[in-house]
């Protein structure tokens, strides 16, 4: 078991979280009491079109503040090219701030347009770490999906077309300095989405879980995340929608967000981006298909921390500490199931040895995730994991 008593520790949370039902009415008042009163709002046009709920946030904004410059983002997964096309409706206005109430591309592209507001040139001239030089405008964040934690992160992930690389625009300048968490923007939320968007938070919060950059507090951020994740979409596998279901989803995506950017990301995650990069799956889906896999290469390789995990939905199993483990990526993988993920790549669209080339060949853009994982995973494991998953059913 990983000693954390020798290590110092940074931990950091820069968001004001507001959680309740039906908060979101206020978001005017939250606004002018940061003396926002002209604002860039971008709202996911599906949500738009389908929650009658956020049409009246609008209608509130729009009585209550001096100016709302509004743009519906229709991109599941932005691209750079996007972003610099949604920033030319900004580009006149004069701005306090920017809101988001969408996704998690919803929010990484509000992100990206704070950004470019306060700096000149295109969005790709910061991809990577620490480029930007000129503090972007405020962002507040209001999640309608329960999964990417984007709202309490800095990172704004954007795909560059030409490259074919999946990979952020991320500073710390980039915040957001609100986050409200309102159960009622996941009132139109289908289980597709439900399912990708929870998906996503389960694999932020296991890999920020056993990640060798994982300290004690981020874990107790991890460890309640999962318990809050894997119990409540078990209830909405089963048709659950409830108030108290949704809120804690949202929850429990956020902690799981604050654990990861504490932590580090793991292979899951990282083979995730050509996945959707080369063959269109959601984030959230894309990642969840490799989690089961890389849990258990780390317990047949001696890593059984993960019976902390399988504690916490099963107390009182009886099990040894190794039974726990194995019957861990077990219990993910029915949930996946239990939630209408495919279990494996074919599922996805991956069906030739070129499609498989693509992804193990395109895996280690992001090296630095795969060196989190508490046992060595390279090339090798990417090509083993990568040619389970399509040989399984």
């Amino acid at each position: 078991m990983k000693d954390f008593s020798n290590e110092n520790i940074r931990f950091v949370m820069k968001t004001e979280m507001l959680v309740g039902d039906g908060i979101t009415k206020d978001l005017s008042k939250h606004l002018k009491a940061n003396s926002w009163g002209k604002v860039g709002l971008v709202i996911d046009k599906g949500l738009f079109e389908k929650n009658q709920y956020v049409v009246k946030i609008l209608e509130d904004l729009k009585s209550n503040l001096a100016e709302v410059v509004l743009f519906l983002n229709d991109m599941p997964e932005p691209t750079y090219e996007y972003l610099d096309t949604a920033a030319k409706t900004f580009r006149d206005a004069d701005l306090d701030c920017f809101v988001a109430i969408g996704g998690g591309s919803t929010m990484d592209l509000s992100k990206g347009l704070a950004v470019l507001k306060t700096n000149k040139g295109k969005g790709l001239e910061y991809r990577g770490f620490n480029k930007v030089k000129n503090i972007p405008l405020p962002v507040v964040a209001i999640p309608s999906t329960a999964g990417t934690g984007s709202e309490v992160t800095p990172f704004a992930v954007f795909i560059d077309e030409v490259e074919k690389w999946k990979f952020g625009i991320n500073t710390e300048y980039n915040y957001p300095r609100l986050g409200l968490y309102d159960q009622r923007l996941l009132d139109s939320c289908p289980l597709k989405i439900f399912s990708s968007a929870g998906m996503d938070a389960m694999t932020h919060t296991l890999e920020s879980f056993v990640a060798r950059n994982a300290t004690h507090i981020s874990r107790i951020f991890s460890r309640e995340a999962f318990k809050l994740l894997f119990l409540n979409l078990k209830k909405v596998s089963e048709g659950d929608r409830s108030k108290e279901t949704k809120l804690n989803l949202l929850i429990g995506s956020g902690l799981a967000g604050i654990a990861l950017m504490n932590s580090g990301a793991g292979p899951a995650g990282a083979l995730s981006y050509p996945l959707g990069v080369y063959f269109n799956v959601p984030h959230g889906l894309a990642g969840s298909v490799f989690l089961p896999e890389v849990i258990r290469f780390n317990v047949q390789n001696g890593y059984n921390e993960y019976e902390q995990l399988y504690d916490l939905a099963f107390p009182d199993s009886g099990l040894s500490i190794q039974e726990k483990s194995i019957k861990f990526a077990e219990a993910i993988e029915t949930l996946s199931r239990e939630l209408g993920i495919p279990t494996n790549l074919k599922g996805f669209g991956v069906q030739s040895e070129a499609d498989l080339r693509l992804i193990i060949d395109n895996s280690m853009q992001l090296k630095a995730a795969f060196e989190q994982n508490p046992i060595p995973f390279g090339l090798k494991e990417i090509e083993n994991t990568v040619r389970s998953l399509h040989g399984g059913e």
